[in-house]
Parts: C-alpha cells; structure tokens; sequence
C-alpha cells in the first residue's frame, strides 16, 4: 500500500471516528496494521476489539456496567491515538522536515529515559560540586547540554508512552534535578501536544500545575494546558477524567487570574507581526533617509557639547525626527510596548541565526550562563550576570541570542557594548521592579511572558519550522477553548480584551467580543457606535448603518456618529441620506471643506448639479487654489450643462498638474460641444497605453453623456477609432 493511500485511509478513519463509527475504524485500522507487518499494534487492536465486543454484549443484555462511559471514552481516545501515531510514522518515513528527522533518529536509538535521567543526575550533581569549588565546569556543561537536547527530543516525539510522560512528569514534581530541567520538560510536553495529542501529556500538565511547586514550574504547565486546549478542543473534553478536573479550575480564583494572565498575553502577540512590519517597513527606511542628516549634525557636535550633555531634548534633532515622522511612530510602539508589545522580537530577531538555534530544544532552554554555546572570558561574565537578572521583558532565548553575540565580537566593539549595556541595565532592572509592583504574581507573570514569546520566536524565526502548527499564526478565540472561555467570559474580561482589539485595529477580532457585551447593555451607545465602525471598516456598510442607528436613537448624536451615518449612507449610494447628514454637519460646522465636498459630491450623485455647485463654489471661496475643487466645480458645470464655466476651470487644470481623468473630463466636454479632433487630443493623453483602463473609464461615464445629448453610437466610434489609432 502506497503512502497516499495509507494517509488517505486514516483520514476516512478521523471522518469515521468524528461520527462514533468504531466498527468501521477497527476494520481499517486492523488492515493498515497488517499491512504494515505490526503485530504489536495488530495484538491491541485485537485486544480492544475484544473489550468493546464484550462493552456492547453488557448493555445488550441489561447488564448494570457504572464503567461503560468511560471504557467507551478510552476505547474511542485509544482509536484517534493509534490513527495519529500511524500518520505520523508513516509521514516520519521520508519527510525531510525537522520533526521527522528526530522521529526517525529516536526511532532508532531506542534510547531509555530513565538511564538519560541517571546520567544527567550525575552530571548535575558534579557540576554542583565542581562549581562550588570554583573548578572547571566546561566538560560537565557540555554533557549536561547534550543531556538536555536528549532528554527534551524524547520526550518531545514520544507518543502513546506513559511510562515516559510518567517519569518525566516525576522529574519536574521532585527537588532532585534544579529548576532548569524541569522547566525544558514542561516545554517539550507542549510543543509536542502543539503537534498531537497526547492524554497522557496533558494529563501530566494538569498534575504538575495543581501540585503547585513553584511559580515557573505552574506558569509554565499552565500556558501548556491553555494551548493544548486551544489546540485539541474536542479530543480533551472527551475524556471525563481530564474534563472533571478542568472544571475544578473555574472554582479557584487563584487559577482565574492565572488564566486571565495567560489569555491577555497570548492576546498581545497579535501586536508582534504588527511591531515587526512597522519597524521594518516605516520606521527603518526613515532612519536611514535622515541618516545623511544625523551624520552631518554628528559632525558639528564638539566632544564638550556630549560631555556637557547639550544634546539632550535639542531643538534641531525634535524637529529632524518631527518631520520625518519618527516622532509619531516611536510614540506609537512606546505606547505598545506599555501595554506589554514586545518590541524585542524585533531587536533579537536577527541574532537566531547561530548553530546553537539548529537544535528545536534550545529555543526552550531556561538561560544557563555557563552553556558551552556560551564563550566568555572573564571580561564578559559580569554583562551576562546582569542578562539573568532581567525578567519579564527578556525571554531565554533572548537571553542567549544576546550573551552568544558578546561572545563572537569583535574586542573594541565588544568593549563598547559592554559598557552601554551595564549602563543601560541599571535603568532597565528598575523599571522591571517597578512593572512587578503592579501584579500580585509578579513571578507567574514574567514566566508567563518569557515562555509565550520563547514559543512565539521559535514558531516564526526557526529555520526547519515546516510541518510545525503555528500556534500563532491565526486569531486566539479564547472564547471558544473549552472550560477557559467560560472561565473567562465575564463582562469585565471581554470588554479589556474587545476595548483592545479595537484601539489597535483589529476589527474582525472586536467585533464579536462587541456584539457579547451589547447583549449585556443593549442601551449602551458607545458600544453601538464601536460595532458600527467594526462593521465600517470590515465594509459591511448595511450592518454598519443599522448599528449607528441604534446608537443615535440612543443619545443626542455626535459630530463623530453623524459623520460616520452620513459616510455610510453614501458608500450605500443612498446619496439624498447622505446628504441631508452632511447638511446637518454643516449647521454645526458651516465652513468644514470636507464637509462642504462631500455635501456637493453626494448633491451632483443625486442628480442635481446646481446645488452640487453652491456647495463647491462655496468650498472655492475657503480654498482658491485647490485643484481638486477646480475639477469638482468643472465636472459639475459640465453636468449643468454651463460648458464655457466648465472650460474655464479645466483651463486652470490644465496649467496647474492635470491627470488621465482630467484629460479624459476635458474630450468630453469638447465631444459633447461637437469638435471631435479636439476631443481626441485630449482622449490620447488620457489613454498613455492603457486603453482597456480608459476604455473602462469612457463606459462608466456613458449615462451622463447620453443625457447630455451624445449619441451611443458616436461614442463606441470614438472609441474604436482611437484603439485603431492608438
């Protein structure tokens, strides 16, 4: 049986089992099994055959079996991790991606956790020593790394293995092995239940995070259930066992704010992507064009004037920044990053590129200043003591991309690093203490932070990330994740985590947390409003109206509601609406050029060009020397059939910056007075080559033609005549 076919047969078993058909998947499965020459798979398929077989002879005889739910849960959980362990193995065959290649590796090397977890023991326990004594701890270091890339990828793409969860799940409860360990292991639980499902894993996760050790070690279980849920909805909440015990989560106030803490956060990665564009994209390309500029002011800058800190809050550099619109834009990511943005992605992103982030398991590794990766004399040490120091704001691998760095420099600019960072991170632990005053698990949180943004880089900066599940990668519905949307649904959450998606332009993501809380206070006009801007700039302009509607029957309408009723009836092409919005505008604000525009625009839309004109000419008086007035009040002449008034604007046009449109208004009103040649100069400089986008342009501008008396049949002459010309 061909690859195709198998991964094919066990999609018809996900589709089967979805529907609760075991009958069917017991056949393929057996098949696929037999197949495959495992007669260890076929031996607990059969044994499992045998347990529902005898399950359903029970209940058919109204035998009393208090154990049927859940031997029916197990049979059917087995089922779906049996057809995903055969997809994987059968995919792990030939894939090139980073996954299967450990897959196949373990596979293969058949390795023992518990003799990796003696020998790791061992190693700690010399280093512990070595490290008191003040001796060399390079070799044991190197051991211990090997180990945990090791112990991290056994774990990682272990399926279906109790015993192995068991023990590592042991490993992270008892005191015997530090705390870095234990924090890699609750990682590689979640990035493989990221992959598959695994009860066991997730099981395991929920074991550690009631047990309660430590703040890290409960931060991290706890991210790993909340992803894991994200993940698997449907699979967790089929087991009654894992069911109950998330259920208890919603009696613990404790576990509301830890989750509270988790989906917030999770929630702030939409704003990465978003960081990322601007600083490559905006902010950037602005540095380097004022560039020349700073270069040059650099010059006239005395060493006195540095020592005596003249440049400091400097007239002359504001405005360079103001102008070039930096000022603004930092404002916008200083405002981010207060919110909890992460602006380091940014900064660390180009430093993974070491051999040391070849390996999936370092990305997760809790920092370790003396990690063979890590090669600093003495002269360094001190700047990496300070790196460990630095909490919330800097995840591990971070940390690593960072003291990696300092290690391959170049000595002078190493130097000069050196001295700016310890400057730098006097300031920068302060206001780490200062953000740690305002959580009252300041601990949780910070582990929280550092193991969502180690996740978030690895997903998105790992170079062999195919075949990977981004977690990230579409909206987080925390909503819809069993147990924790209901945990989390009260007003005061939906509305922080709405009001949120809202100030930063996520629209789609608001709207729905919007429409939860209206249900709520259904009187509430601010709330009408944010839906109908939602709706607005989704251009659903018919649900857009209806909400601003509710808000304006609610409270006396704003400038602000008026406005956006006005623009949505015009994008509706409900022009007489719109208009008599825009005049209401206008009684407040009467000399507003975007209003006295729109007011004109909508007035000539409705086909009445005269009172088009008294708005336009009325704008002409606030701003002469507009040309887009000049075309409004050509076009709306022409319309009024006043050709010399027409002409006249089109003359000041024509002297001042004309476009294709223009040229293209101007032939029609030499057409429309009968001197065709005229009107074909004009057409040719409105064609420049693209004579299907003039084409297009002639035709929309059909109707009004006709009624101004031009014949159909001239036109599509005119038309043919200069494609044949052209």
């Amino acid at each position: 049986m061909q690859k195709n076919e198998i991964l094919n047969k066990c999609k018809e078993v996900d589709n089967l089992l979805v529907s609760y058909n075991i009958a069917d998947s017991f056949s393929i499965l057996l098949e696929l099994a037999k197949e495959m020459q495992d007669y260890h798979l076929v031996d607990e398929l059969n044994r499992w055959h045998e347990t529902y077989r005898y399950m359903a002879s029970y209940m058919i005889d109204g035998v009393v079996d208090p154990s049927r739910e859940n031997v029916y849960e197990n049979i059917l959980e087995n089922l779906r991790s049996i057809n995903d362990n055969l997809k994987r193995n059968i995919k792990a065959k030939d894939s090139s991606d980073y996954y299967s290649e450990i897959l196949r590796y373990e596979n293969l090397a058949h390795r023992d956790i518990e003799k990796l977890l003696a020998q790791y023991a061992e190693s700690y326990s010399e280093y512990s020593l070595a490290s008191a004594a003040g001796n060399d701890t390079a070799a044991i270091s190197r051991r211990l790394a090997e180990l945990h890339n090791s112990i991290f990828n056994l774990i990682w793409v272990s399926q279906r293995n109790k015993s192995v969860v068991s023990i590592a799940r042991q490993v992270v409860l008892s005191n015997q092995y530090g705390e870095i360990l234990p924090l890699h292991i609750i990682s590689a639980l979640t990035l493989s239940l990221l992959g598959y499902y695994d009860r066991y894993k997730l099981s395991s996760l929920l074991d550690i995070y009631e047990a309660e050790t430590s703040e890290k070690i409960v931060a991290r279980a706890l991210v790993g259930i909340v992803l894991a849920l994200n993940r698997h909805p449907r699979r967790a909440m089929a087991s009654k066992d894992i069911r109950e015990r998330l259920e208890t989560l919603e009696d613990s106030i404790m576990s509301y704010r830890r989750i509270r803490e988790i989906v917030l956060s999770m929630i702030k990665t939409r704003d990465t992507d978003r960081i990322s564009t601007k600083m490559q994209e905006e902010v950037l390309p602005e540095i380097m064009k004022i560039r020349p500029d700073v270069l040059r002011k650099m010059r006239d800058i005395s060493p006195e004037t540095l020592e005596d800190g003249i440049m400091e809050n400097n007239p002359e550099w504001e405005e360079l920044l103001d102008k070039s619109g930096l000022t603004e834009k930092m404002r916008e990511l200083s405002d981010m990053q207060s919110d909890g943005a992460d602006l380091m992605m940014v900064a660390f992103s180009n430093l993974k590129q070491f051999p040391f982030f070849n390996s999936a398991s370092n990305w997760f590794l809790p920092f370790f200043a003396n990690h063979p990766a890590i090669e600093a004399g003495e002269k360094e040490r001190h700047i990496i003591e300070r790196i460990m120091e630095i909490g919330r704001n800097v995840c591990d691998s971070d940390k690593y991309s960072l003291a990696i760095a300092l290690g391959k420099m170049p000595e002078a600019q190493k130097n000069m690093m050196t001295a700016q960072l310890d400057a730098q991170f006097t300031q920068f632990s302060e206001e780490i203490k200062e953000k740690a005053l305002t959580s009252s698990t300041p601990e949780f949180d910070e582990e929280v932070t550092k193991s969502l943004r180690d996740l978030y880089r690895f997903f998105k900066l790992f170079r062999k990330k195919e075949g990977f599940d981004d977690p990230f990668k579409k909206p987080f519905n925390f909503l819809d994740i069993p147990v924790i949307g209901h945990i989390m649904s009260d007003t005061e959450i939906v509305s922080l985590i709405g009001e949120f998606y809202f100030s930063r332009k996520y629209y789609t993501d608001a709207l729905p947390l919007l429409n939860l809380l209206i249900e709520e206070a259904p009187e509430d006009s601010a709330i009408w409003e944010k839906i109908g801007y939602c709706y607005q700039s989704m251009k659903f302009y018919e649900k857009a109206l209806e909400a601003y509607s509710h808000a304006e029957l609610l409270k006396t309408p704003s400038i602000w509601l008026l406005k956006k009723i006005a623009f949505t009836y015009k994008k509706l092409g409900k022009y007489n609406d719109a208009l008599e919005y825009y005049k209401k505008l206008l009684e407040k604000d009467p000399e507003n050029l975007n209003l006295i525009l729109n007011a004109g625009y909508c007035a000539l839309k409705e086909g009445n060009p005269a009172e088009a004109l008294k708005h336009y000419y009325h704008a002409n008086y606030i701003d002469s020397d507009n040309i887009n007035i000049f075309r409004a009040i050509a076009w709306a002449e022409f319309e009024n059939r006043n050709f010399e008034k027409s002409n006249k604007y089109y003359d000041k046009i024509l002297s001042a910056d004309p476009d294709p449109t223009d040229y293209l208004n101007i032939g029609h009103l030499y057409a429309i007075s009968g001197d065709l040649k005229k009107a074909l100069e004009f057409y040719r400089e409105a064609l420049k080559g693209d004579y299907k986008g003039f084409r297009d342009n002639f035709l929309e501008d059909f109707p009004i033609l006709e009624e101004l008396g031009m014949e159909k049949q001239k036109m599509y002459i005119l038309l043919d005549y200069l494609k044949m010309m052209s």
